[in-house]
């Protein structure tokens, strides 16, 4: 891991997302760069044209860098190499972009959660950069006195495109010494026998030469749930789950499981962009299952 981008509003969330990549950094050895977008609407009202003609106010531009330069010089991280920057767009588009043309390996951001109306309508800047971003993304919604995560919680269907981005998480399981609990959850729509989970799970492993790892099998209303609750049962550090990085109707249409268990989880979630599934004929069908292998 050689850079890291923290986007800050310099919301609390932003500061625990800050506190979490200077000590990875520092584990590391990896760099910072500490980014502030400012956001122009789309379509702005007559309210929003004022308020964007005020920042043409020198002081306001000088605060905000005043607040970037002060967290990037900070005591507590004057081991780590960090470096800041300001923008204006629209933060979701502009910190993806930022994160691919300096090849960044990690965006660790903080979540606010929205109320469900907000989130339909609007949707969050973390859920956005979950979607689009093709580097890890590691979302923190609560504080982390020390961020060392022994524990880490693997869900997935452990079917084939599951290893595509697999080596990211990886990373943080050999730089933490973690162990890693394979989570597979059946739900009532998504059935799947133990044996053939299980099955699933230790080809899995044997395919990516896991050594530290659990195989848990849990039922729950929904996948979501399943892994929120399964995490909070083991107490686990931190929760990984891959993403498809689903936009526009097919994200409509079902959602992303990775961007509900930032949102809800407890705990910090990584998250990692895999393939997108080919669908066939037209039609929206879930992907078809690997043959089982080998009892």
């Amino acid at each position: 891991m050689n850079k890291i981008l923290v986007p800050t509003d310099f919301s609390t969330p932003a500061s625990y997302a800050f506190d979490v990549a200077v000590g990875i950094a520092r584990k590391s050895g990896a760099s910072l760069h500490l980014y502030h977008v400012i956001e122009i609407p789309d379509h702005p009202e007559i309210t929003d044209i004022i308020a964007y003609k005020a920042l043409g106010d020198r002081n306001i531009l000088e605060e905000i860098e005043k607040k970037l330069a002060d967290t990037a010089e900070c005591d507590e991280c004057s081991d780590i190499d960090i470096t800041w920057s300001l923008d204006f767009d629209t933060p979701y588009k502009k910190i993806t972009s930022k994160a691919d043309k300096e090849s960044c390996d990690l965006i660790v951001i903080g979540s606010h959660g929205r109320q469900r109306a907000q989130k339909l309508l609007l949707g969050s800047t973390t859920e956005k950069v979950i979607q689009h971003a093709s580097c890890p993304v590691l979302t923190i919604k609560e504080p982390v006195s020390l961020f060392a995560p022994s524990s880490i919680v693997f869900g997935s269907n452990f079917y084939g495109e599951i290893s595509v981005g697999f080596e990211s998480l990886m990373d943080f399981a050999r730089l933490y010494d973690s162990t890693l609990h394979l989570l597979k959850v059946n739900t009532r729509s998504h059935f799947e026998t133990t044996r053939y989970s299980r099955a699933l799970i230790e080809r899995f492993a044997e395919e990516q030469k896991l050594d530290n790892y659990t195989i848990n099998i849990y039922n729950d209303e929904s996948e979501e749930e399943g892994i929120v609750h399964f995490a909070r049962e083991i107490q686990a550090d931190m929760i990984c789950v891959p993403t498809h990085g689903k936009t526009g109707l097919a994200h409509l249409i079902s959602g992303s499981i990775a961007e509900s268990v930032s949102e809800h989880a407890f705990r910090p979630v990584l998250t990692y962009k895999i393939k997108q599934v080919t669908i066939e004929y037209g039609v929206i069908a879930p992907f078809r299952k690997p043959d089982p292998p080998n009892p």
